[in-house]
């Protein structure tokens, strides 16, 4: 064979696997799918949304999600028949945004800071402040004020001189429950491990 035949049969074996290869990845390439976002998009509404929404459900519930204006108010009746703690006036709010920012006509949207967190940037570093805004304390309780649930504050005082106090927060933080504070249910976080659970509530025993 002489070294013209050799070059091109090289050169005709690339192309074919090149083609081969093509005919591979398009179908991959089709199915690639943007990951949904951990935060929920700024916008009117979206710190009402959080507050509302995040309490129960990871924010990628609602960022996955494609639907119908209709579609999100049949979501939020089913919503507050489980205990969804929201007002009569909210629910329009609630609602306009999703049906504008997660409707089948709106692009996926990119990561973006967290709506619930108010804290400046360093804060975000502590370790503490960083745990009570990925799952979602912040959403329902205040440093001084009651939201959906009592603040910080309050609790620590209402478990003031209480030496069993660490293993009561610990165990509501992780299992939830209700009636201690009211109606309202708070959601269990079972994802946090012993180590966080310590450091949450260490620090909101400090807040007295």
């Amino acid at each position: 064979m002489t070294l013209r035949q050799r070059y091109w049969l090289a050169a005709g074996a690339a192309i074919c696997l090149l083609g081969a290869s093509g005919t591979a990845i398009a179908p991959l390439a089709a199915q690639e799918q943007i990951a949904p976002s951990k935060t929920l998009t700024p916008g009117k509404g979206s710190e009402l949304t959080t507050a509302r929404c995040v309490i129960c459900h990871d924010a990628t519930h609602i960022t996955r999600s494609r639907l119908s204006r209709a579609e999100w108010e049949d979501n939020i009746q089913v919503m507050i028949k489980r205990g969804m703690p929201i007002a009569p006036d909210e629910i329009p709010v609630v609602v306009e945004y999703l049906a504008t920012y997660y409707s089948h006509a709106a692009p996926p949207a990119a990561d973006s800071a967290p709506v619930a967190a108010s804290a400046p940037a360093a804060a975000a570093e502590d370790p503490v402040q960083k745990l009570l805004t990925t799952n979602a304390c912040m959403a329902c309780h205040a440093l001084d004020r009651k939201l959906v649930g009592p603040g910080f504050r309050e609790i620590a005082q209402r478990y003031q001189g209480d030496n069993a106090a660490p293993e009561k927060l610990a165990r509501k933080i992780r299992e939830g429950g209700v009636g201690a504070w009211g109606a309202i249910p708070m959601p269990p976080h079972q994802q946090l491990g012993s180590a966080d659970l310590a450091l949450i509530v260490t620090w909101v025993m400090r807040q007295k």
